[in-house]
């Protein structure tokens, strides 16, 4: 995906703010896990550093 560096950098910023809010939260433990793991494969996706792979099936695992 094309993204200019300053968005990029704007993304950044605010999934560290996004990160500390979710860390301050009253979640449950695996709950904060998984908003912190899709937030940031979300800007790795932005970037060009991800690729959604979907479920892995039991016989691939």
């Amino acid at each position: 995906m094309k993204t200019s560096e300053d968005t990029i950098e704007e993304l950044e910023r605010l999934l560290a703010a996004y990160i500390e809010e979710i860390d301050r939260s009253n979640l449950q433990s695996l709950s904060a896990q998984m908003y912190t793991t899709q937030s940031i494969n979300f800007v790795r996706w932005v970037k060009g550093d991800y690729v959604p792979k979907g479920r892995v099936s039991k016989a691939m695992a």
